[in-house]
């Protein structure tokens, strides 16, 4: 009888496998073998899924904290150990209560998570209205000051126009949006500047020292200086709709705001970079929109594997 695969192994290695890819180059064989493992079960898809959440999580300060701990071990035996402590977080017995959308890592988690490519939506019990994008987690509490939210990373709507709170504020690193009456997004990913949009109402933005206030059809970008304000960006809120809309947006950006929604690697090679990319597309099929691209400009889809593919000229 041939012996089934160990889930909790899977998840070892599946963590081991994180840690390599996030070291590993765009040439490295490790993504070969990589795809080998992943597809050779079922317990290896699944115990990826898992553990990419946590991959999110890692460019943040908790991250930081876990992968010096992991680089200060560099005895096989130690790091392995170090992994089956993280698999502990993941599945033991009791660190791990998951529910709907609901998922709690003590110390590594949020109060709600999205993976990569999923969307939700969410009501709490006060009428305040929130929408997470692909690849988001965020923490919520309430206090004497109404609904506090904070957003750990990834992209939200929030619409507090039928809250009952007196006051709905997200908490970023470098900042905090206040709101009694409005309908917003919050945007924190890893290497961009932090941004607020105002689709209706108005929010109160704290930085520092400084506050100020951003109304309906404007941005502000939180940068370490003065914000920097701006009108909305065409169809921004598209993705509350299942939409990337694009009216003229370098395929280099448009490439990295694709790969959010599809699993892997998307890259753009630089002699195409500069492209200019229009139209509607479904983000519920990016592999899709792929092959769409190849339909509209001189461009192909090169696939070292299945989840690593790199947008090239056609000749």
């Amino acid at each position: 009888m041939k012996p089934q695969h160990d889930p909790q192994r899977s998840l070892s290695e599946a963590l081991d496998w994180l840690i390599e890819l996030r070291e590993a180059g765009s040439d490295d064989p490790r993504h070969h073998h990589w795809q080998t493992w992943l597809g050779s079960s079922e317990h290896n898809r699944q115990a990826w899924q898992r553990v990419e959440s946590l991959g999110q999580r890692l460019g943040g300060s908790e991250g930081r904290l876990l992968l010096s701990a992991l680089r200060s071990t560099p005895l096989q035996p130690s790091r392995r150990a170090f992994l089956g402590k993280l698999c502990l977080l993941l599945g033991g017995t009791g660190a791990l209560a998951y529910s709907g959308q609901r998922v709690m890592w003590p110390g590594l988690g949020a109060d709600y998570h999205t993976g990569t490519g999923e969307r939700h939506s969410l009501e709490l019990d006060n009428h305040l209205k929130l929408e997470l994008n692909t690849a988001t987690a965020l923490d919520i509490s309430r206090d004497s000051q109404g609904t506090r939210i904070t957003l750990v990373q990834g992209e939200i709507m929030v619409d507090t126009r039928q809250a009952l709170s007196a006051s709905t504020r997200v908490v970023l690193p470098q900042a905090q949006v206040w709101a009694e009456q409005a309908r917003f997004s919050v945007r924190a990913l890893e290497g961009e500047q932090q941004r607020v949009c105002v689709y209706q109402g108005q929010v109160s933005v704290s930085q520092g020292n400084q506050a100020f206030q951003v109304s309906s059809d404007q941005q502000v970008l939180i940068t370490p200086g003065a914000p920097r304000r701006g009108d909305l960006p065409v169809a921004s809120d598209a993705w509350t709709r299942g939409l990337l809309i694009s009216d003229g947006m370098p395929l280099e950006l448009f490439a990295r705001e694709l790969n959010r929604y599809r699993r892997g690697m998307l890259h753009c090679a630089p002699s195409v970079a500069a492209l200019r990319v229009s139209g509607s597309f479904d983000l519920t099929q990016p592999e899709q929109i792929l092959a769409t691209l190849g339909q509209v400009l001189p461009v192909k889809v090169e696939y070292r594997t299945r989840y690593w593919a790199t947008l090239v000229p056609t000749a």
